[in-house]
């Protein structure tokens, strides 16, 4: 049977329980085969017929008492499996405790700390995944530029005040703001500038609006705000609010910044119909001049 257990990938030692005068259980190695060698780092005659504390000293020192627990795990189960990294070979070992028979048994290790490492790899990679998971369905919802909600989102939005009308009768109104001018400022500024003017609106209208109401970025320059729980007049008050707040902010362009727009109450249509509203409002707003706003 020892010639066989020299073929096998575990290490396996065959013990002998020896119980010293002071009743203090300690182990004797009578065979190692040669995996022994490569797990416990030195050669099988350094181990053979000496005592597991004489072979490791540290043990004595040990908050665990590896001969007793081995021991006792022989002679109270025909095969038992304790897991335990062990510090003296910085390795996570799994030992099979089997065959005990006249005071003697059997002990397979088995080396897991690569196993454990991948284990731990892979944790480290899910955990990394589902963390990109859930920053790109963030992302998937929000306007990169401003950190507004995208129109994607905005439609969803809509879709469910939509539902709070029909179910409970709550009166929303959307808002849509188009900067004047914005080609030319784009054009006289360069992107970078314009694209901060962007930020700076954004910043506004998410300042001046309130938990219940939803910002989001339309198109290039233009934005929406869905205000929750109103009808349309105190939605024009609103508005007219924010109008003053982007005009009287300091963008340091040659004239002071405006926008155009519409204010739509929702009265039980499509979301087709409601936003294509909202679209011919805005539009003809912007034909008629800077700072107009339709309802």
């Amino acid at each position: 049977m020892k010639e066989y257990l020299d073929y096998l990938s575990d290490a396996i030692v065959q013990c002998k329980i020896e119980k010293e005068a002071s009743e203090k259980i300690d182990i004797e190695v009578i065979y190692a085969n040669k995996q022994t060698e490569l797990l416990m780092n030195r050669p099988v005659k350094d181990i053979l017929n000496k005592k597991l504390t004489y072979v490791f000293p540290e043990l004595l020192n040990s908050i665990f008492d590896w001969p007793k627990i081995l021991s006792e795990a022989a002679m109270t189960s025909d095969h038992k499996i304790i897991e335990q990294y062990i510090t003296r070979f910085e390795k996570f070992i799994r030992f099979s405790i089997f065959g005990f028979a006249g005071d003697t048994f059997y002990i397979a290790m088995q080396d897991l700390t690569e196993k454990k490492e991948m284990k731990r790899l892979l944790l480290e990679r899910e955990r990394e995944i589902t963390h990109l998971e859930n920053e790109l369905k963030s992302k998937a919802n929000v306007d990169m530029l401003t950190n507004l909600y995208n129109f994607q989102f905005m439609n969803e939005s809509i879709k469910s005040s939509m539902q709070s009308y029909v179910e409970e009768s709550v009166n929303f109104c959307l808002l849509v703001l188009d900067i004047d001018d914005f080609k030319k400022i784009n054009k006289i500024y360069g992107t970078d500038r314009a694209d901060k003017i962007i930020q700076d609106v954004a910043a506004i209208l998410s300042a001046n609006s309130r938990k219940i109401d939803v910002v989001g970025r339309y198109g290039n320059d233009k934005f929406m705000i869905i205000l929750n729980s109103v009808d349309i007049d105190i939605a024009k008050i609103m508005t007219e609010k924010i109008k003053m707040e982007i005009e009287n902010y300091g963008f340091n362009l040659n004239r002071n910044l405006s926008v155009c727009g519409s204010i739509v109450e929702y009265a039980g249509e499509t979301i087709e119909e409601f936003i294509e509203k909202s679209e011919n409002l805005t539009t003809k707003a912007q034909s008629m001049g800077r700072g107009i706003m339709l309802s």
